[in-house]
């Protein structure tokens, strides 16, 4: 398979315990191609733990930027002649041009106290994606977060690097009037968009994003207010499917995810 395109790369995710079977290359194909959304606990070689707590080893000598800890995103073959899929780990090769994408959101993107300096600018184009309908909690109480949104399509890599660099994914949460003995933790999904000051954008493309949020200090703050674990996590956010995403005619949209101790 040729190499991926920059705007591919840069715009589709790569990774969790989902897979994408080998149909693709026939029924009787022993190859096995997957998705996988993976934190790195290992650098040399590479090694993920996907959220079943099977391993996934990548002998690729290329692969010198990872951050222990992080979750990435990536597509991942190996033959199941040879390896059990099965197996607590197994060593696997990057499939089609992929290389690991770092899917942690940044410090700036919360989770943190809503206030009107994170609220969101622009609506979602949905909540969940083709690969992913919905948001999962993933190990050590991170939330994975997948979602479609408006952007502009650049024919310069530099440009279109720069229009997604103008997007954010703010985790928003209000605990005021959380009581005592509350079970829902309830959290809010911002995209906000950071135009220069009089630019006009047309944004008719959209796209799909993913994040992953540690919800550890979120959770803190509810137990503090609430005096008992949440049993739910709901994530809210605004979708508007026609072009640049307009609040104006957003409707509501959320997730509910079971939220289990480890």
């Amino acid at each position: 398979m040729k190499q991926m395109k920059f705007l591919l790369v840069a715009l589709m995710a790569v990774v969790m315990s989902v897979s994408v079977t080998s149909c693709m290359n026939g029924e009787n194909n022993p190859i096995y191609t997957g998705l996988a959304v993976a934190e790195c606990v290992g650098t040399y070689p590479a090694t993920f733990a996907v959220s079943n707590n099977q391993k996934l080893v990548v002998k690729d000598a290329t692969l010198l930027d990872l951050k222990y800890g992080t979750t990435y995103m990536f597509y991942y073959q190996f033959d199941t002649a040879e390896q059990s899929p099965d197996a607590p780990s197994i060593t696997v090769t990057l499939y089609g041009g992929s290389t690991p994408t770092n899917i942690d959101a940044e410090y700036r993107e919360g989770p943190e106290v809503a206030s009107e300096n994170n609220k969101a600018n622009t609506a979602l184009y949905s909540l969940g994606t083709s690969f992913f309908p919905s948001s999962a909690l993933l190990s050590n109480n991170k939330l994975f977060v997948p979602f479609g949104y408006w952007v502009k399509i650049e024919e310069d890599a530099t440009k279109q690097k720069e229009e997604l660099n103008k997007h954010s994914f703010v985790l928003t949460y209000d605990f005021s009037n959380v009581v005592s003995g509350a079970k829902e933790l309830v959290l809010t999904l911002n995209h906000i968009v950071n135009d220069a000051e009089g630019e006009e954008i047309t944004r008719n493309k959209w796209t799909e994003g993913y994040k992953v949020y540690d919800l550890t200090q979120a959770i803190v703050a509810f137990e503090e207010k609430s005096h008992a674990k949440p049993v739910t996590i709901v994530i809210k956010v605004k979708v508007n499917p026609t072009i640049d995403g307009s609040l104006t005619g957003a409707t509501d949209d959320k997730d509910d995810v079971k939220y289990t101790v480890e």
